[in-house]
């Protein structure tokens, strides 16, 4: 899928590393509902079978291309589309920031090679990046169209758990609905995992 050079980036939803705590320990209280789960919904409606195929041997192709070359959108790779690559990609890194979090946030050690993983991804694409293209393949499954009519929605609103919920019940987005507050959700864990992680005030980094 192309980039649209007219996409408006987004204000950031986390300003600080107590907010992103706060936010992490909010999201993980359930991640298969918050986080998980969404991935899934998002892979069933892409019907793509050759992402799956590419998501099962995604931990053989991370031996032979840098992590930064397979989310760049510019590697080719014979009998695979360059964005199914990319896409895999995404959510791989996706799943593991989930799971490594999950594990790390409360006793993070530089020791611990999970955190280095888990650092390998942050530094293989930065935060907005990360956000701005997995919002593309969201689109590719809502459509355009949806997206921009959920765009008008909630930027007319005071967002909280009313509009929210009224959200949900609206008949021109309940189509999609799920699939938005998932990404929200994500964009949201995405945001507090980069700040969190990489806050001057926790030494978590080694010397290597």
């Amino acid at each position: 899928m192309k980039k649209n050079k007219n996409f408006k980036k987004e204000k950031t939803l986390v300003k600080s590393a107590e907010q992103a705590k706060t936010a992490l320990d909010i999201l993980f209280q359930n991640p298969k509902k918050n986080l998980e789960s969404g991935i899934s919904e998002l892979l069933e409606k892409l019907k793509n079978p050759k992402l799956d195929l590419l998501l099962d041997k995604y931990p053989d192709l991370l031996q032979e291309y840098d992590l930064e070359e397979l989310l760049s959108g510019d590697l080719a790779i014979a009998d695979a589309e360059v964005q199914d690559i990319k896409t895999a990609g995404l959510l791989s890194c996706l799943q593991l920031l989930i799971h490594f979090c999950y594990e790390l946030k409360e006793n993070p050690s530089p020791k611990d090679k999970r955190f280095d993983s888990l650092r390998y991804i942050l530094k293989s694409i930065n935060c907005s990046q990360f956000v701005h293209d997995l919002l593309f393949v969201v689109i590719t499954v809502v459509g355009i169209d949806y997206y921009q009519k959920f765009q008008q929605r909630i930027q007319n609103l005071d967002f909280d758990l009313k509009n929210a919920l009224e959200l949900e019940s609206d008949p021109e987005l309940e189509q999609h609905i799920d699939l938005m507050t998932w990404f929200a959700l994500v964009r949201l864990f995405l945001e507090s995992v980069y700040i969190y992680f990489n806050s001057p005030d926790k030494n978590y980094k080694n010397s290597t």
